[in-house]
């Protein structure tokens, strides 16, 4: 296992928990400094994991971590190196569930690049005594906490020893 690997892991978890305390202790803050630190913590959560997966893809010594970005990167370079990881494996379901720490996170990171959708302009001419239609959007932005970004930590912290833990035994 890689120390450096290791040390930024725990780095951007620690940093992500630092962010996360500041924020929960500020809830008097505006609004633009709340979503400020809130990104601030998913993109250091998010970081943590891309760090967590090279250090994994390390100790089963696959080459060129560089270019291990993603949970599907680590298993199809593991598979290319005719490698198993339960560590990987369990990376893979996580992600794959809609409700998980994992695919939460990986959402609230994906919000972070999408552009503010353009509203719709209303029609010149108005109904009035009609009720206005609205579209309902299954692809919206799904709103989280500071408690989720708390649960997201602690959750992958404990990932992080169980599995570093397990390694540690072979």
């Amino acid at each position: 296992m890689s120390i450096s690997h290791l040390s930024l892991v725990n780095q951007k978890l620690a940093h992500a928990g630092a962010i996360i305390r500041f924020l929960n202790e500020s809830q008097s803050r505006q609004k633009l400094e709340r979503q400020a630190l809130f990104d601030a913590a998913v993109f250091h959560l998010q970081l943590g994991l891309h760090f967590y997966l090279r250090e994994l893809a390390d100790y089963h010594r696959i080459k060129n971590l560089s270019k291990i970005d993603s949970v599907e990167g680590l298993l199809s370079a593991m598979h290319e190196a005719d490698r198993v990881s339960s560590e990987a494996s369990e990376l893979a379901s996580l992600s794959e569930v809609g409700d998980s720490w994992l695919s939460q996170l990986s959402g609230a990171y994906a919000q972070l690049f999408k552009s503010p959708e353009r509203p719709k302009e209303k029609k010149a001419f108005g109904h009035e005594g009609l009720i206005e239609l609205r579209e309902v959007d299954d692809n919206a932005p799904i709103v989280f906490s500071p408690e989720h970004l708390d649960s997201w930590l602690n959750s992958f912290k404990a990932l992080v020893i169980r599995q570093r833990n397990t390694c540690a035994e072979y």
